[in-house]
């Protein structure tokens, strides 16, 4: 039923200036599959690695939806008309759920206003979940009052993030070293933060590949580098 729809989303919505299709590192991911346990991991491998999911049953209400298919927990059901979000939202009450119509397969829409809704939907749903991202790191920095060293460890938690997302963007880099390099702060207290906050290691990787794909010096490291393992796999992810 909606095995065209993300064919004429790819082919086209790229003319709305939001959103770009690729096959690699995307920042979003929208499904079209079946209610199956096959859909379920798929989606569970982007959310477990912090990639918001939009997911459309390829079937629509043509397939039989049960209790089980609350395993499917996609970050926005997409539907194509009111009566299959009433029977998403009756499966799963705490859904967030999107009804955007089927050029297709209605003449309440056309396609360019179908498109239009596909760019909003995408764009909405990934700054809500880097919003969400970025205040859950601001909540594990509640206890740290030092607002130069809460800058920085707010970076290298976004690294992380990034990194485990495997989607690591130049930008970032050079934002960290930028402010590794500009801020005034006590080596010892960010030596104890980090020590507190377990990201010992993981900064130490991450000096060294600022120092190497990005311009921090020694001299602006808060803590020795460490040209390790975790430092040469980050290096694969940087686009």
């Amino acid at each position: 039923m909606n095995k065209d729809l993300l064919s004429t989303i790819s082919e086209s919505i790229s003319a709305f200036g939001d959103v770009e299709v690729v096959d690699t590192t995307p920042d979003l991911v929208h499904i079209c599959g079946k209610w199956s346990s096959a859909s379920a991991t798929t989606i569970k491998h982007y959310t477990n690695k912090g990639v918001p999911v939009v997911f459309t049953s390829a079937n629509g209400l043509t397939e039989q939806l049960t209790t089980l298919s609350c395993m499917l927990a996609p970050t926005v059901f997409h539907c194509c008309g009111p009566a299959e979000a009433r029977l998403i939202k009756k499966i799963s009450p705490k859904a967030s759920i999107v009804v955007i119509a089927n050029e297709k397969f209605t003449s309440t829409t056309d396609t360019t206003t179908m498109l239009r809704l596909f760019n909003e939907l995408y764009v909405k749903t990934y700054n809500e979940h880097e919003a969400h991202v970025k205040e859950a790191i601001q909540q594990k920095l509640k206890g740290v009052s030092d607002e130069a060293i809460k800058d920085i460890i707010a970076l290298l938690l976004y690294l992380k993030y990034a990194y485990k997302r495997e989607t690591i963007r130049q930008t970032l880099l050079d934002s960290l070293s930028d402010t590794l390099i500009n801020s005034d702060y006590d080596e010892g207290a960010m030596h104890k933060t980090l020590s507190d906050m377990r990201l010992l290691s993981f900064a130490a990787s991450s000096m060294a590949l600022l120092e190497e794909k990005s311009h921090l010096t020694e001299g602006f490291m808060p803590i020795a580098s460490s040209a390790d393992k975790l430092m040469k796999h980050m290096t694969k992810y940087i686009i």
